[in-house]
């Protein structure tokens, strides 16, 4: 087997769970055990399991029971019951609450063997055609993302152009008065426009770089007090726009943190553009006159980085999702100031590279948000 699938044992005879156990593990699966139902479920909702073999008869809680809550717990789970009391009625009440199939004790290996590949293969084409519909999902959402977003700076360019070539009423490029104060803006709104586009479609060729593995960092000892530096400056324009004030080395709560210069071996451009990207978003979702703090602590062996802000905030079952591909954190902001929502998944691949960790908190909605992340020194 090329990946070796993780199986539960749960039966009171520990002499049976011995002989599965032993025999399974020669076929190539991962065996686990428990002598009772709530120590199986315990398993289950600790550890990563592909398929159970539970006995139906057993103390405290038996089989069916047992059944009915994996498949509450974790429902991709397979699950073959077996008993040395075998009727039609409990089969067939087996098979109804998600049992993937039904086997009689003392148990023949080979008939068990059979059993349980088909239901590993059953597992792994469930699995298949769950991520087929996502992809299909994703996909559909991504041309309309790629199609809306390139498009908006596009019509912008052309309609721009059209006023410039329609007010001149010349059809010679070459006549055209590029000095005068009105076109100086709209050559300005052009370009504006284009290195919208140029953005976009960079992020779009590194995030298929990143997906297909082809990424490969370039590492060098850098001051993590630099990266700040420039990343802050890098957006500084956008905050002040909006009359956000970005603090470093100080928390929002006002707890302040050294700023001794530390190097860190990196990806510099890399690990700059993580950082700015988590603070360009923060300008995004901060009100006018926020605040945004930047900093930095060493924690053992690495650099823990914090971006917060006092700005809308993220409810709780949204956490989780903020670095999922093409998700936007808020549907509603300006077309203009959003993006084909790979921002945050781009940063989270490239902290994932650096061997190290990305996260977000907050307290919910209107409470701001902290982003974290944290990068070896070496």
């Amino acid at each position: 087997m090329e990946n070796k699938p993780t199986i539960l044992i749960i039966d009171d005879e520990q002499g049976l769970r011995d002989m599965l156990s032993f025999a399974l593990q020669k076929e190539g699966y991962i065996v686990l055990t428990a002598e009772n139902g709530m120590e199986g479920l315990k398993k289950v909702t600790e550890q990563k399991i592909d398929m159970v073999i539970t006995d139906i008869k057993m103390p405290e809680m038996d089989g069916i029971t047992v059944l009915g809550k994996i498949k509450e717990i974790k429902p991709d789970i397979e699950v073959i019951v077996a008993t040395g009391y075998g009727t039609m009625e409990t089969a067939i009440e087996a098979l109804r609450k998600g049992a993937y199939d039904f086997i009689n004790k003392p148990f023949n290996l080979d008939e068990l063997s059979a059993l349980l590949s088909k239901a590993y293969e059953t597992k792994q084409l469930k699995s298949k055609l769950v991520s087929l519909e996502e992809l299909d999902r994703l996909k559909d959402e991504f041309f309309s993302m790629v199609t809306h977003d390139l498009r908006t700076p596009l019509m912008a360019i052309s309609g721009t152009l059209e006023l410039i070539l329609s007010d001149e009423q010349v059809s010679d490029e070459t006549k055209l008065d590029f000095q005068s104060e009105r076109n100086k803006k709209l050559l300005l709104i052009i370009h504006r426009n284009t290195e919208r586009i140029r953005a976009l479609v960079n992020n779009l060729l590194d995030f298929a770089k990143m997906e297909a593995g082809c990424w490969q960092l370039k590492k060098q000892d850098i001051s993590v007090i630099s990266i700040i530096n420039d990343s802050i400056n890098g957006v500084q324009s956008l905050a002040d726009n909006k009359k956000i004030s970005i603090t470093k080395h100080i928390s929002l709560i006002g707890h302040t943190f050294k700023s001794d210069e530390i190097l860190v071996n990196c990806d510099y451009e890399q690990v700059e553009r993580v950082l700015t990207n988590l603070i360009a978003n923060s300008i995004k979702y901060t009100r006018e006159a926020g605040r945004i703090n930047v900093y930095f602590e060493k924690i053992d062996k690495e650099i823990k980085f914090v971006v917060e802000d006092n700005g809308k905030g993220i409810t709780k079952e949204n956490l989780g999702k903020v670095f999922d591909k093409f998700y936007r954190v808020d549907p509603s902001l300006k077309k203009e100031e959003s993006g084909f929502g790979i921002g945050l998944s781009i940063c989270k691949r490239v902290v994932e590279l650096h061997k190290g960790k990305i996260y977000a908190e907050s307290e919910g909605l209107a409470k701001g948000s902290r982003f974290i992340f944290t990068i070896p020194i070496r």
